[in-house]
């Protein structure tokens, strides 16, 4: 059966700095909102990039995946689970959903949680010159429903090796290293690699900009900024407010994007109007577009 998204949850609550405490609890927040118990869960998957700490070992999925409480114990009748970090930028959580597609088209996994989010490496909330806002976001994933599921991941990458844009400086960090994080803009031009992902996702898709102008397709960007709505707006030939954005307030999101604009479509309105929606993330060395849709294919075809 095509895959339905059942809940989706983010979390920036002030008391904490931590990607573990926040997608923890924005996971926790997606299963009681689709009244699923954790140990129904058989895959989570973290696309979360920055970390507590700069922890790479236990994997942060594991961390995540012990204190939502799935799949801890491994007995006769309960649900076997496992969990993976898979990370791949601004586009992993669109990586993370084709994934866990293989597994629950199968039925070898029945409910399928998938986090992001980012935070700076010292769990402080504002650091200057780190770009990207600390939350943690959570989405819920299964066949049971009547959405049409999801179509064919699109991704378009800059032609050849690209410089790192975030990196620890162990030199100059010396023994702070777990709490350092160095960062700097990318060169390319997001909206040009957001462009091309979008149309081929449309083509493949047999849909054209007319379905998003009259608000039977919907497209979710990846930030909030006008500048970036209006400018890939106009390379594919409609309206800025045709895009719907992530929440101003939430700043830059950026593994945490996808589900950031959803919920922002949703408590807007006009996710409920739209037949498909088209889930976009771009950085500056790559973006992916992947079509998701609300209802059976045979209806919305």
């Amino acid at each position: 059966m095509p895959t339905t998204i059942l809940a989706a949850a983010v979390n920036a609550d002030l008391d904490t700095g931590s990607y573990f405490d926040l997608a923890t609890r924005a996971a926790t927040a997606c299963l009681e909102q689709a009244d699923v118990a954790a140990d129904q869960v058989g895959m989570l998957i973290n696309a979360g990039v920055f970390r507590d700490q700069n922890i790479s070992e236990p994997a942060v999925s594991a961390l995540i995946q012990k204190r939502v409480g799935v799949g801890l114990e491994y007995a006769p009748g309960r649900v076997p689970a496992f969990s993976f970090d898979l990370m791949n930028g601004a586009s992993g959580l669109l990586h993370a959903i084709s994934t866990a597609e293989c597994f629950l088209a199968t039925g070898e996994v029945e409910y399928a949680l998938l986090v992001a989010g980012d935070t700076h490496p010292s769990t402080e909330r504002h650091v200057d010159g780190f770009p990207y806002s600390t939350s943690g976001a959570a989405i819920l994933l299964s066949s049971f429903g009547t959405a049409g599921g999801f179509g064919t991941l699109h991704c378009t990458d800059t032609a050849g090796p690209a410089d790192p844009t975030a990196w620890v400086a162990m030199g100059a960090a010396g023994a702070n290293g777990r709490r350092a994080m160095s960062t700097r803009p990318g060169n390319a031009d997001p909206v040009e690699l957001a462009a091309v992902a979008v149309r081929d996702c449309l083509t493949a898709e047999g849909l054209e900009a007319a379905d998003i102008t009259d608000g039977r397709t919907l497209l979710l960007a990846p930030t909030w900024t006008l500048d970036f709505r209006a400018r890939l707006a106009n390379a594919l030939g409609f309206t800025p407010e045709s895009i719907v954005g992530v929440d101003p307030s939430v700043d830059n999101p950026y593994s945490a994007a996808p589900v950031h604009a959803y919920l922002s479509a949703r408590d807007s309105g006009v996710l409920t109007r739209a037949h498909t929606v088209l889930f976009l993330t771009a950085d500056d060395t790559s973006a992916t577009c992947l079509s998701y849709y609300q209802q059976s294919l045979a209806i919305v075809r």
